[in-house]
């Protein structure tokens, strides 16, 4: 609709709009403003009619610069979203909507929705515990370690992804998930795995010793071989590298796993 044409609608629905309206003319003087826009520009009626736009105070100005905007006032705690439609005569039609209830509904949202993630204890792919759970659970050993000075090893299992990719192009997913369930099969029942990064995954091995733990890890390097892919990637033989760390005196959950990085070393 042009600018122009607004002479022809009722004056009463335009006051009654829940946007703000403001039209300029082509001499830059303030012909008609809403009794919504006065409220969203903090001016009075008599304070636009008829005076030139760029008489008003900077933040009515700002408000209605001519892009369109997504404006945040801070001061007033609220959302302006703003367009400006120009005429061939050279009349502006300023539109000023107030959404700040729904943009405090969408931050609201991504807040719940972060929230639901942090909560989250599974990786979606493997179904095993995530980065959270699994920390969670390394956590409470170390604890149970510290009290009552029980053996404890942990194991980071890294995939050698990059190697698969030379090979040749493969969605990542079906190693990861073949690598997941050979390495839970593999574990007793006490013992907990989760994935820990896209490639990683974290054993933990109570009531272990280190010797036991790398009795364990031998077991797994020798049957590494029997690991299958499913179609088309059965001619695949994932790669994967081992850092075993044991629990001592002073260890917290961050040490030990940064001893076991350390201790990285693959099946060469």
């Amino acid at each position: 609709m042009e600018t122009s044409d607004m002479a022809h609608i009722d004056q009463n629905l335009l006051q009654e709009l829940p946007v703000g309206l403001l039209i300029v003319a082509a001499d830059g003087r303030i012909e008609f403003a809403n009794a919504h826009i006065s409220e969203l520009l903090g001016m009075r009626e008599e304070q636009l009619l008829g005076n030139p736009l760029t008489d008003l105070p900077t933040q009515a100005q700002r408000l209605l610069a001519s892009e369109p905007l997504l404006y945040h006032d801070i001061g007033n705690q609220r959302w302006i979203k703003r367009e400006t439609h120009r005429a061939a005569d050279g009349e502006r039609l300023h539109i000023l909507m107030d959404v700040s209830e729904q943009e405090r509904l969408a931050e609201e949202n991504a807040r719940l929705r972060q929230q639901v993630e942090d909560l989250r204890l599974t990786d979606e792919l493997t179904g095993l515990p995530n980065r959270r759970a699994i920390s969670q659970a390394l956590d409470l050993q170390v604890s149970r370690s510290r009290r009552y000075q029980n053996p404890l090893s942990v194991v980071l299992a890294v995939v050698d992804l990059q190697h698969l990719a030379s090979v040749r192009p493969l969605s990542t997913d079906p190693v990861v998930l073949a690598v997941s369930r050979f390495l839970r099969d593999r574990l007793r029942w006490v013992d907990q795995i989760g994935r820990w990064d896209e490639d990683e995954f974290v054993l933990v091995l109570p009531e272990t010793s280190h010797d036991d733990a790398e009795a364990l890890l031998d077991k797994i390097r020798a049957e590494q071989e029997t690991m299958r892919l499913p179609e088309p990637y059965d001619d695949i033989r994932p790669q994967l590298a081992f850092g075993l760390a044991c629990w001592s005196k002073g260890d917290d959950m961050r040490t030990l796993l940064r001893r076991a990085h350390d201790n990285l070393r693959g099946d060469a």
